[in-house]
Formats: structure tokens, C-alpha cells, sequence
């Protein structure tokens, strides 16, 4: 792929859709595995979520986890579903604020609890203020590539509510392929379409169900995203979208990436000891292919 950048954003989403689905893990686990992620070389990263910890208890300590990285120069994001959870995010500390909004609206009445043009609506009315407050706010497109319930999304109304928020105040969109159906031609034509109708940067959300995460993450690339979000381990999930699986795992895509000649700033061996850490804290094997059979050649394995 010739068209690919030269370097991307890699964010990890660890410690929030990595963690969301999962038992609660100790709050001095998820600052262990904070610093394994900086000494990786991640420079952004999903801290936690602002969600009811009835609902999503693994994600309770959003406070203290942003108490307790305060001041570290990794970009940290919280993810808010409404006016509540992003005046909580705000006043934790938090000034980047990633939102969701499902564009299949019978995901988002289950995910949020509203259909998608309320949940638009509800955006549109916290969207400046909270950018007067000094908020940067981007946003989710979830289940932008098909839904659990709705199965295919018209790749216009991905479109149509990408121009809706943007105008609305969001400063970056992310693609969601919340269920892991996407393909690479899908993946070109919607993303491209997407950065024709919005000038913001894009970036793209893979789960890697299918096993196809890391080809639609380099398709994203080359039809214009500048990001691609993954999770150690691959680990992750929807516990609202039945049918997800975990997120592409970001030492393959580091791994991947940096072979092609595309600068992730990140450390493949950094992230799989971080891996072992976040699958080991939550009982489960690393599941990502370099994870098991190492970087494909030797020096390979430190890339930062």
C-alpha cells in the first residue's frame, strides 16, 4: 500500500473498551497497566468512561483514575453518553471528551437509551458549552458499518450524521465497526466518503470478529483516516451490541504498521508486556498474533 502515511495516531482503548465487558479490575492494576501503555510509547489513550457504574461497574473509578494520571502528557480521553456523564468527565479533569452516537437508532435506544436523532439532539445542546469550557470533543460513529439488530447501515446516513455532528461542534470522528462485519472495499468507500463531506480528522474503530480488523484498519489508512484505535491483547467488546468481540489488537497493528514503514511511535515489545499485564489481570490468554509468535523477525521487536 503505497498510499499509506507516513505516521498515524495509534490509541489505545485499553482501559475502557478493553476493560468495559470484563469483571471490575483492581483501580492499582489499571494504573499499572497506565504506565506499561506510556513506557510503550501510546500517546493517547481511552482512560475510562463516564457511564452508571450500575450498568457498567467495570468503569466506577472513572474519578480516581483520572486523580491519579493527572499531569501526564499522554493525551487522555473520556468517553460520555450525555450531558451528565461529560460535565463529570469535566470536572475530573478531563478536557477530551470522546462521544457515541449509534447511527443505527435501534442500537442507540439499547446502547443509550434514546434514538439517534435525540441522541444528535441531546449532543447538540451540550456540545458548546462544553467547548466553551475548553472541551474537545470528538465523536463515535458506533455500528457506522452494521448493527446487531438493523444488520446493513446505508452508508449516506453514516454520512448524514457525520455532517450533523461536526456542525454541531465535534472536532474528529471516529468509524465503529462496533460487530466486526466490515470489509476493505466497505471500508474505502465509506471513509472516503466521510472525509469528502466532513473536514475533520478521521479516525477508524475496528473489532476484530471476524478477523479482518487489521486489513479494514489499513484500508481506513489509505482512503484518508489518520487513526486507528485498538486494544492490548485484543481485548474489548459491546456489552450492549450482542455478537461483539474484542477490539484489533494494537501490537498487531503496531507491528504491522511499522513493517510497512508507517511510524506508530510505539514499542511492539512495550505493548505486548502490556498485553500479558491487562490479560493477565482479567484471566484471559493474549490472543494477538504477535503476542503469541513475536515480531517476525528479531529486530523487529523494538521499533520505537
Amino acid at each position: 500500500m503505497n498510499d499509506l502515511p507516513s505516521s498515524i495516531i495509534l490509541r489505545d482503548v485499553s482501559m475502557r473498551d478493553g476493560l468495559q465487558d470484563e469483571a471490575p479490575v483492581p483501580t492499582e492494576t489499571k494504573l499499572a497497566l497506565f504506565e506499561a501503555l506510556v513506557a510503550a510509547g501510546v500517546r493517547e489513550l481511552e482512560l475510562t468512561s463516564f457511564v452508571r457504574p450500575d450498568r457498567v461497574p467495570a468503569m466506577a473509578d472513572a474519578d480516581e483514575l483520572c486523580a491519579a494520571t493527572a499531569g501526564s502528557e499522554v493525551v487522555r480521553w473520556g468517553l460520555v453518553l450525555n450531558r451528565r456523564g461529560a460535565e463529570r468527565a469535566m470536572a475530573a479533569g478531563l478536557t477530551h471528551l470522546q462521544y457515541v452516537v449509534s447511527v443505527s437508532d435501534t442500537h442507540s435506544r439499547h446502547n443509550a437509551g434514546a434514538g439517534t436523532d435525540d441522541a444528535i439532539a441531546a449532543f447538540e445542546a451540550l456540545a458548546a458549552p462544553m467547548i466553551d469550557q475548553g472541551a474537545v470533543i470528538e465523536m463515535t460513529l458506533s455500528t457506522a458499518f452494521g448493527c446487531p439488530y438493523e444488520q446493513r447501515i446505508d452508508p449516506a446516513r453514516v454520512v448524514d450524521v457525520a455532517r450533523r455532528v461536526v456542525d454541531a461542534g465535534a472536532s474528529s470522528i471516529g468509524l465503529a465497526d462496533t460487530i466486526g462485519v466490515a470489509v476493505p472495499p466497505e471500508v474505502t468507500f465509506l471513509v472516503e466518503h466521510v472525509t469528502s463531506a466532513v473536514d475533520v480528522s478521521i479516525g477508524a474503530h475496528m473489532h476484530d470478529t471476524r478477523g479482518l480488523a487489521v486489513a479494514n484498519g489499513l484500508a481506513a489508512l489509505a482512503a484518508g483516516a489518520n487513526r486507528i484505535d485498538a486494544a492490548v491483547g485484543g481485548l474489548g467488546g459491546c456489552p450492549f451490541a450482542p455478537g461483539a468481540s474484542g477490539n484489533v489488537a494494537i501490537e498487531d497493528v503496531a507491528h504491522a504498521l511499522e513493517a510497512m514503514g508507517v511510524d506508530t511511535g510505539c514499542s511492539v515489545s512495550g505493548l505486548i508486556d502490556a498485553a500479558a499485564l491487562a490479560c493477565g489481570a482479567v484471566g484471559r490468554p493474549v490472543a494477538s498474533h504477535v503476542g503469541v509468535a513475536g515480531p517476525r523477525f528479531a529486530e523487529s521487536a523494538e521499533v520505537a
